[in-house]
Order: structure tokens, then C-alpha cells, then sequence
């Protein structure tokens, strides 16, 4: 009988089959399952394909749940797994509850991020619950409901709405001199006066504070009143300086990525262009976890793709398109990632991965390289396997001033071909090179496809994180929109869905629901209902719509003239494509910056083709190199301390 590292309890469904996880055998990268009393094991591999595809519960209890969370709930969920984190590591070194809490709060003062509540801890009870919760729900347990409790029918009748909002108009907010408490007071004082005069056979109603508050927040604008009187919350720092280089133990305890331009011209459509490549290197195994190649200049969205990839990795489609020998599955959930100050490491969809996955983001000191010297040492490996290729613009023994003309006379590898080459390399060359003891934090020689191996069967590895927290992360831009019977519009087109459908219809009055897109494809939403937060994905109505973006779309609707009434069909979006009215204008001058403009251009309408012919997805879309996703990866749940 296999002995057990530790006891999971989680659950794994297979189609209508529902297996209980009983945890990891020990001393084999394996998993025991449970079927009615029936034993059986998994590979460690395939259990981590199970959690990259959702299969495997969050906790203890069989809920397979998509929620959208809003940046209050990431936060309160990061705090909460924080302190769950510590109360493990001080309870294995033997102290009692009273000790525990105290110990967490003088720990979470040393953290910027939870330094402001570290003086308002929960109770011990509470924490106790909150450990409860997380082993039977997981993730979703770490969510304050308390939003959804209390009373949700209007608090208040009409005479007491016009009462309030008339004091409000009269004085408090001309003059402001009126506090809370002597605007319930008048308030109430004018409303039992009033009522009945208005409604002399009923009985007045609510009336107290909840009830101007309730009014405030429903018909005042924050910025006028609340946020005036009640101040607001003090903004995070827009900067994180590289702190001390943590201790690493354990593969993914530390990320590094950055991105270079390939010294190399390579072929597209006939034209000579030199390659972007964004990588991300694990500390501790010295693997090269993402890459991602590509025309243009490297921006948010190919630091998130990159970083998409380290967290799922790569299937074996990935591994027979481009023919590599030593395919070993590289994936997990990081604890830091750290990156320089270029403008691609920030923005919009940086700051939905990192609240969707609790991923701390260091960013490192200008002209300190120093400071990052795992991907450094990948960025100079990667330089020198470049300059042994036709078409490299320098080499050891020439500099790029000299090799510039004769570089473009020796360029014959086109685009892809030169992916390929990168990913055989990656894999069947770096990936088996061992590094040395002074440049491996684990103070061991061994390649990075060794050091997986052997951190993934005797080590702590972390589990990648779900296929829904991953989908959520692409879907970063939020909106506030209407439902109505034909569905949600937005940006003139329209989306609708049975569930849409049957939630605009249930509700009485008019609903508005917040809804998330994907800058990098249009043709589906994601909705979250308005009490509970469960998501749920609504496609365009128009099934021909093209796979455009965001950006695209807002360049077609500019160049085409409309009513303000029309909504942008498929056949409008389709004969814009065909003008080019979808690309951003060209601020090309000179001969060869334009040949390789629309190479560009060329490439992206590829992309839009191909990506329209597929499935919808919610990967995102651009001149990369990156494989349609699937996944497979590492482990996780030995314990909540294990990384703490």
C-alpha cells in the first residue's frame, strides 16, 4: 500500500465521475484517488492537467465554481491567505493562539501591502473559521460575503427620499455644514411631520440612519458628498522597488522576465525585420518557463502572455509543431516576478494579473542588472546562441557596426523558422546545459531540466493556478452596462446568452451588471451577476464576427460614419478589414521601416484569420509566437506554510 506525503481531500471530476483526491504518494511524482471505496493512482503530471483544465475542486468540498472577483475581494482574499499562512508556520513552531496573533500582526507590519490593517486582526475564532472555510472551500472560502447579507428591499418610502434630498439641496451640500447625525436628525424630525399629510391611513417607515445612508449612496455622487466627508482610502505606490533577494527553496519561488530585441534580421513577407523576445526565467531551476517572440515591440499583453505561459505551460501539440526531444512539463504558480521599469511590465492587464493571481511584483532599480541575474544570464545565453545564426548583426568577433550590411546579405531564416530554432533551443540545448554552483541559488550542478525533475519528485513544487483565475486575467477591462431584452451592447456591438437572457428576466426594474472584455478579442464578454458574482461568458450575438480587438474595433467605428442607433455588424466589421481600416496609421518615414510596417500588418491580419477560424479563447491575440493554450504542470497543497 502507497504511504501518503500528506492527506488532500480535494475532488476530481472526469465527465459525470467524481473521484476524492487522498493526496500525494509518497516519494513518486504521484496521485491517490478514491472511487467508492476503489483506489487508484495518476500521475503527478496529469493531476496538475486537471487543475490547469478546472477539474479539481478549490477545497475539501465538491465546488466547481467561476466567480469574478473585484480588486476589494482579491484583497481582502490575499490578507486572509496571509494570515492563514503565518497562524500554520507559528503553530508548527509550537506557539499558542494568543502568541499566534501577535506574532501576525508584528509580520504583517513588515508588509506594505497589509501594514495598514495589521492593528485590526480578526479574532483567534476568526481565523479558525477562515482555516475551516479555506480546507472545505478553498479560494472561494476567502471572499467576505458579508455584502450579501442584510436586507435588500428599499429601505425607505417616497416621502422620506424627497425629505432627505431636499435637506441635502437645502444645506449640506451648499454649505457643508451639516454632519451625519444632525442630517438624520432633521430628516427625521421633517419626514414624521410631513408623512401624514401625504399618506394619513398608513404608517410611516423606515427612518433612521441606514436609510439617509442608503440614499446617499444610491443618488448622490461619491465624489461630491462621501468621499468629501469620509476621505478615501490611500492610493498603493505606483512603484515597488527591488527589495532583498529573497531566500529561494523551491521552483517558482521567484520569476524574472524581461524583454530584448533579437540581434538577428529574420524574413517576413519578403521583408528583413528584427525580432522582440520577451522571456521569463525560474530562479531556482534556471528554466526558461516563458517565451514568447514577436514583430513588434513588446507591451503589457506580451509580458502577461509570457507570464500566461509559465503558469500553464506547454502541451505536446506545442512540443510536435516544433519537433523537441526533451519535453518536460514546466508549470506552477509564481510568488514573485520580478521585472525592470519599461513600460511592458505595467498597465492595465500587469495589474489584473497581479490582483487575479496574487503574484507580488518587483520592479527592479534602473541600471541594476545586478539585481536580476537569472534572466540575465538567459538574455546573454539566448545573445550568444543568436550570433551563430545567418542574418545575427554582431558576433564575438565583429560588432554591429561592421556586420550590419553584410547581416542583411546572410538573413535567410524566415520568421517562424527562427521560433522554432529559439523553442528547439530552449528545450534541447539550455534546458540540459548544467549550471554552475555560484550561479544556481539551490548551490547545486545540475541542468534546469534536471533540477524540475528533481524539485518536482522530492520538493515542494506549487500548483498552477486554475483555468479560471487565468481566463480572468485577460479579461481586465471592466464596464458598467445596462441588460436589456436584446441583450448588452457595448462598443456598438451587442452580446447576449441564455443565462443573459434568463437573468434580465427575473429581475424586476432595471438591471446593471458589470461586465469584463478582452482587449485582445471582441467576440466574448464575461458578466458577473450583480448579488452573487458568479461569472458567466456571453458571445457576440453576430456568430461571424472576426476575432478583432478592442483598439481595432474603436479604429473601424472612427473611419466608418454611423448612426448612433446602428449596432457594428460582422458584414460592417469584415469590410473594414478588407480596406485596412483596423490598423493603426503608419508614422513609418524612411523606405524600410515602412516594408517592415506592413509586414506587420500582414501578419496581424493572419492572426485575426486564423483566430476567427478557431474556437473562441481567452488567450490573447498579436504578432507572438506562442502556442494556442493547453497546459500541464506542478504541486502545490503540502501545506498552506509551505511558501510563507
Amino acid at each position: 500500500m502507497n504511504q501518503l506525503q500528506a492527506f488532500d481531500g480535494r475532488y476530481l471530476r472526469n465527465g459525470e465521475t467524481l473521484y476524492r483526491v487522498i493526496g500525494r504518494a509518497q516519494g513518486k511524482p504521484a496521485v491517490i484517488l478514491d472511487l467508492n471505496g476503489q483506489g487508484s493512482e495518476i500521475t503527478l503530471e496529469d493531476f496538475h492537467r486537471q487543475i490547469a483544465l478546472g477539474n479539481v475542486s478549490e477545497g475539501q468540498a465538491p465546488v466547481f465554481c467561476d466567480r469574478v472577483m473585484n480588486d476589494d475581494e482579491l484583497s481582502e482574499a490575499a490578507f486572509r491567505k496571509r494570515i492563514l499562512e503565518l497562524a500554520d508556520r507559528y503553530q508548527e513552531l509550537g506557539l499558542k493562539w494568543g502568541e499566534i496573533r501577535s506574532a501576525i500582526g508584528i509580520e504583517l507590519q513588515k508588509d506594505p501591502r497589509f501594514a495598514p490593517r495589521a492593528s485590526k486582526l480578526p479574532a483567534v475564532r476568526t481565523i479558525q473559521k477562515y482555516r475551516k472555510d479555506y480546507c472545505a472551500m478553498g479560494q472561494l472560502a476567502l471572499v467576505d460575503k458579508r455584502d450579501q447579507s442584510g436586507n435588500y428591499t428599499v429601505r425607505y418610502d417616497e416621502v422620506f427620499l424627497e425629505v432627505v434630498l431636499d435637506l441635502l439641496e437645502e444645506s449640506y451640500l451648499t454649505s457643508d455644514r451639516m454632519n451625519m447625525t444632525d442630517l438624520v436628525r432633521q430628516s427625521r424630525h421633517k419626514y414624521l411631520k410631513q408623512f401624514p399629510k401625504e399618506r394619513p391611513n398608513e404608517k410611516p417607515g423606515n427612518h433612521g440612519e441606514k436609510a439617509v445612508k442608503s440614499i446617499i449612496d444610491s443618488y448622490i455622487p461619491h465624489s461630491d458628498v462621501i468621499k468629501r466627508r469620509l476621505g478615501k482610502k490611500a492610493a498603493r505606490k505606483a512603484l515597488l522597488q527591488a527589495g532583498s533577494f529573497q531566500k529561494i527553496d523551491h521552483a517558482y519561488d521567484r520569476l524574472e522576465t524581461d524583454s530584448t530585441q533579437a540581434d538577428i534580421y529574420v524574413i517576413y513577407d519578403g521583408k528583413l525585420i528584427m525580432p522582440w523576445v520577451t522571456m521569463v526565467v525560474d530562479a531556482a531551476t534556471g528554466f526558461i518557463v516563458g517565451l514568447v517572440v514577436s514583430l513588434d515591440n513588446p507591451t503589457g499583453l506580451t509580458t502577461a502572455t509570457a507570464l500566461y505561459e509559465a503558469m500553464r505551460g506547454n502541451d505536446e501539440a506545442f512540443f510536435d509543431r516544433f519537433g523537441i526531444k526533451n519535453r518536460v512539463h514546466v508549470a506552477g504558480h509564481p510568488l514573485t516576478v520580478v521585472a525592470d521599469q519599461g513600460s511592458e511590465n505595467s498597465g492595465s492587464i500587469i495589474n489584473r494579473l497581479i490582483s487575479t493571481t496574487a503574484i507580488e511584483l518587483q520592479k527592479n532599480i534602473p541600471g541594476h542588472p545586478e539585481k536580476k541575474p537569472f534572466i540575465e544570464r538567459g538574455m546573454r545565453t539566448l545573445k550568444t546562441f543568436v550570433t551563430k545564426l545567418d542574418g545575427a548583426t554582431q558576433t564575438e568577433e565583429m560588432s554591429t557596426k561592421e556586420r550590419y550590411e553584410r547581416a542583411k546579405a546572410e538573413a535567410c531564416w524566415t520568421f517562424d523558422e527562427f521560433v522554432k530554432k529559439l523553442q528547439v533551443w530552449r528545450y534541447d540545448i539550455y534546458g540540459v546545459v548544467p549550471r554552475r554552483r555560484v550561479q544556481s541559488p539551490l548551490k547545486r550542478r545540475e541542468s534546469p531540466i534536471e533540477s524540475w525533475r528533481r524539485l518536482s519528485a522530492e520538493a515542494y513544487v506549487p500548483e498552477p493556478p486554475s483555468k479560471q483565475t487565468l481566463t480572468q486575467m485577460f479579461f481586465h477591462h471592466a464596464e458598467k452596462r445596462v441588460v436589456h431584452r436584446y441583450g448588452i451592447e457595448v462598443g456598438y456591438v451587442q452580446y447576449s446568452s441564455w443565462e443573459l437572457r434568463e437573468l434580465e428576466k427575473n429581475t424586476k426594474g432595471k438591471l446593471e451588471v458589470e461586465i469584463r472584455i478582452n482587449p485582445a478579442d471582441i467576440r466574448e464578454i464575461i458578466v458577473s451577476h450583480p448579488k452573487s458574482g458568479e461569472a458567466f461568458y456571453v458571445p457576440c450575438k453576430d456568430p461571424d464576427m472576426p476575432a478583432i480587438s478592442v483598439a481595432e474595433r474603436d479604429r473601424i467605428l472612427a473611419l466608418n460614419r454611423r448612426d448612433p442607433d446602428d449596432y457594428l455588424s460582422a458584414s460592417e466589421v469584415l469590410a473594414a478589414l478588407v480596406e485596412g481600416k483596423h490598423h493603426k496609421p503608419s508614422k513609418a518615414t524612411t523606405k524600410g521601416r515602412k516594408k517592415q510596417h506592413a509586414a506587420r500588418r500582414k501578419r496581424r491580419d493572419e492572426e485575426i484569420i486564423n483566430r476567427s477560424n478557431g474556437p473562441n479563447s481567452s488567450m490573447p491575440s498579436g504578432n507572438v509566437s506562442h502556442p494556442t493554450m493547453p497546459v500541464l504542470a506542478p504541486k502545490r497543497r503540502n501545506r498552506i506554510s509551505a511558501r510563507g
